[in-house]
C-alpha cells in the first residue's frame, strides 16, 4: 500500500491541490496528515480533492479544533486523532504526530514500524534501530520546495516528492 504522508499546508490551497495531485499520480489510496493544516476551508479543499481515507493529527496553528472534528464527521473514512496518533495500515504499526519531540518518545518505545512527524518544514528520512522515522517536509514550502512523502508499507520506506 502507498501511502500519501503531508504535513504543514498553512492554508497554501495552490500547493495543497498539488500535493493531493502527486499523491494520487504515485498510486496513493490512503494519507496520513502531521499537522498544521490551519483552517476549515483548507481541510474542505483536502476532502473534496481527496477521495480515499485519511488519518489526521493537530498541529500548532488548528485553532478550531471542535469545528474540525465537526467537519470530519462529513466524509466517511476522515479521522482526526487528536495531537497523536496510532494507526495500523497494511499490517504496519505506525504512530505519527506534529511536533518531533513527540515523535522521538515514540522512537524511543521501539514499538513501530515507522514514525512520522511534521513541524519542522525540512524533509528527513533515516531508520533507527529498525524504526522508520520521517517529515515529509511542508507542503507550505516555507523553507524552499514544497513536498510530501510517499510511504510504501511493503518495503517500510518512504521517499520524498518535491511539488
Amino acid at each position: 500500500m502507498l501511502v500519501a504522508l503531508l504535513s504543514d499546508i498553512h492554508d497554501h490551497t495552490t500547493h495543497l491541490l498539488l500535493a493531493v495531485h502527486a499523491a494520487k499520480a504515485a498510486g496513493c489510496t490512503h494519507m496520513l496528515f502531521m499537522g498544521d493544516m490551519t483552517s476549515i476551508s483548507s481541510f474542505r479543499t483536502l476532502r473534496e480533492e481527496w477521495e480515499y481515507p485519511v488519518d489526521l493529527v493537530f498541529g500548532n496553528n488548528e485553532y478550531q479544533l471542535e469545528a474540525f472534528y465537526q467537519t470530519a464527521r462529513q466524509w466517511k473514512d476522515t479521522t482526526w486523532h487528536g495531537f497523536i496518533a496510532n494507526v495500523k495500515l497494511d499490517g504496519r504499526n505506525i504512530f505519527f504526530c506534529h511536533f518531533p519531540w513527540e515523535a522521538a518518545k515514540a522512537l524511543q518505545q521501539g514499538c513501530y514500524d515507522a514514525v512520522f512527524y511534521g513541524h519542522t518544514h525540512k524533509a528527513e528520512v533515516q531508520t533507527i534501530q529498525n524504526t522508520l522515522l520521517a517529515n515529509p517536509g511542508d507542503v507550505y514550502g516555507r523553507t524552499g520546495t514544497p513536498s510530501i512523502g510517499i510511504y510504501d508499507t511493503r518495503t517500510n520506506s518512504v521517499r520524498i516528492v518535491s511539488l
